[in-house]
């Protein structure tokens, strides 16, 4: 996809973006509130930690809250898929990656809501804002990564990640899971990398990219001229996320 393909945004048009949820209602006011024409979910909708007081079928409750808000505003919603969610929706991805606070007993509905609104759910997203190619993915597209699988993958594009869905191998690749976090990649794929891992690796050439995944306490995101891991539990619009990276003028907002 080239840049003039891209859906474009900038501070009259905005985009905002939801980072992980995992069964918090912090997306309901931020939607309500902040001015925005396109939303994004970066994943991970269910598994809620135990210590927020969040169980899990409330978690599943307010994912189907969001995938109705989806099918309303489905022109303008893009929900991505969080390992949390698919080891859920796929017994593939579980066998080989695991995973934690996984529900046995709740995996059949949660099956059965992707299943049934599989063409909400997408495992990339890209965007254009005032110049700034950006790439959204769970948990961000590790170069080292990229590499290994560059003839299942190609370019890092959401049409050619997006399509990892379709075959065992690109599952396969999906499940990586970096020695940080207890798998034996050496770098965690785009539902897995940790971000320490990724501000290790050398950037995407031309692409800024924002993910979530690796959980941040306290309200400011790690954000560097390259990416923007944003898992803070708030949302941010995607002009706000440019000028922390001062690759806006952070004056005209």
């Amino acid at each position: 996809m080239s840049m003039t393909d891209l859906m474009r945004f900038d501070h009259d048009n905005d985009l905002l973006i939801i980072p992980d949820v995992h069964g918090r209602g912090f997306w309901r006011e931020a939607v309500r509130c902040r001015r925005h024409t396109h939303l994004v979910f970066l994943g991970d909708y269910i598994d809620p930690y135990p210590h927020e007081g969040i169980y899990p079928d409330e978690a599943l409750e307010e994912m189907k809250a969001i995938v109705d808000y989806a099918k309303a505003h489905r022109d303008t919603t893009t929900l991505l898929i969080g390992n949390h969610d698919m080891h859920y929706k796929s017994t593939f991805f579980r066998r080989m990656a695991g995973g934690t606070r996984y529900n046995s007993h709740l995996r059949p509905e949660i099956y059965q809501l992707m299943s049934d609104n599989a063409d909400l759910f997408t495992l990339a997203f890209e965007a254009e804002c005032e110049g700034v190619h950006c790439l959204f993915t769970h948990a961000g597209v590790a170069t080292g990564w990229l590499n290994q699988y560059s003839d299942l993958v190609g370019e890092p594009t959401a049409e050619n990640i997006n399509r990892l869905l379709d075959s065992p191998d690109g599952i396969m690749a999906l499940a990586d899971i970096g020695w940080c976090r207890g798998g034996g990649a050496l770098v965690g794929g785009p539902l897995w990398a940790d971000y320490s891992e990724m501000a290790k690796e050398q950037p995407l050439p031309g692409i800024f990219q924002i993910f979530g995944h690796t959980q941040k306490f306290g309200s400011q995101p790690w954000v560097t001229e390259h990416l923007a891991c944003l898992d803070c539990h708030r949302a941010f619009l995607l002009t706000e996320v440019l000028e922390m990276a001062h690759l806006l003028d952070s004056a005209r907002g």
